[in-house]
């Protein structure tokens, strides 16, 4: 069984419970695979198509698809990175927005038609030529959420994630996944816009991670989405005038 996220976004559960801790999201136009459905208990767990994550989502927050749909949502995907969209649902007579990192499948006209929905994409605007680093500051002030990953909560690799996304790369979910990617860079007078930083704790346990703007500033979600100063030894946060983050390492990804 295959689904899609037909609302702005839908919480990811560790465990079949709404007190559960939330541990990603799924966007706006996003597919999954259901892997255990659940109808009783009121939970299925699925694995999301974009990234292989697993979880447990409400089953009221379903909306079924056959299997070729769920493969054409892999595929030719329009992404939102512009906050200024707004769906209208044709089926239920409403609008809503969705998030930058959304997923649109455009056919003519600018409807999009998946299952049995069908929704009128309004205020699409022109998104070329943004660069990373426009689309990282315009998440400037969002609130730091633990499992998010839209403009309304994220947390630090959420926000990587989203980003690269956006920019049409494909980073995994967690941090402790997304220092495994890339390059290692081994200096900060070496480093550049896009290049992600880590950060461990006393355990040596990666458990924070951020987006370079340059060679000392950091794009970041802590708190708020912010920008702080970066050197050799971590982040120093100008608000508090100390060391919030030890620096582990430095990834090129971009």
């Amino acid at each position: 069984m295959f689904g899609f996220c037909n609302i702005a976004s839908i919480p990811i559960r560790a465990t079949a419970s709404h007190k559960a801790e939330m541990v990603s999201q799924l966007l706006f136009g996003e597919a999954y695979q259901i892997v255990d459905f659940q109808q009783t208990a009121g939970w299925a767990e699925i694995e999301t198509q974009y990234d292989n994550y697993r979880g447990f989502i409400d089953i009221h927050q379903i909306a079924l698809i056959h299997q070729s749909a769920y493969e054409r949502c892999g595929q030719n995907l329009f992404q939102v990175a512009s906050t200024q969209i707004t769906v209208f649902d044709k089926i239920r007579h409403f609008s809503f927005p969705v998030s930058a990192g959304s997923v649109l499948l455009l056919d003519t006209d600018n409807l999009m038609r998946l299952g049995a929905e069908l929704f009128e994409i309004q205020s699409l605007q022109n998104q070329m030529d943004m660069t990373l680093k426009q689309v990282a500051v315009s998440f400037l002030n969002t609130p730091y959420l633990w499992g998010g990953r839209s403009m309304y909560g994220m947390d630090c690799s959420g926000f990587n994630q989203l980003v690269f996304r956006i920019m049409g790369k494909k980073l995994p979910r967690d941090a402790s996944q997304q220092v495994l990617c890339g390059e290692a860079i081994t200096s900060l007078s070496q480093t550049q816009c896009g290049d992600l930083a880590f950060f461990h704790n006393k355990e040596g346990r990666i458990v924070h991670t951020g987006l370079l703007l340059d060679e000392q500033n950091i794009i970041h979600a802590s708190g708020k989405v912010r920008i702080d100063v970066l050197d050799e030894t971590g982040i120093f946060c100008r608000e508090r005038n100390e060391y919030s983050h030890q620096l582990h390492s430095i990834k090129r990804i971009w």
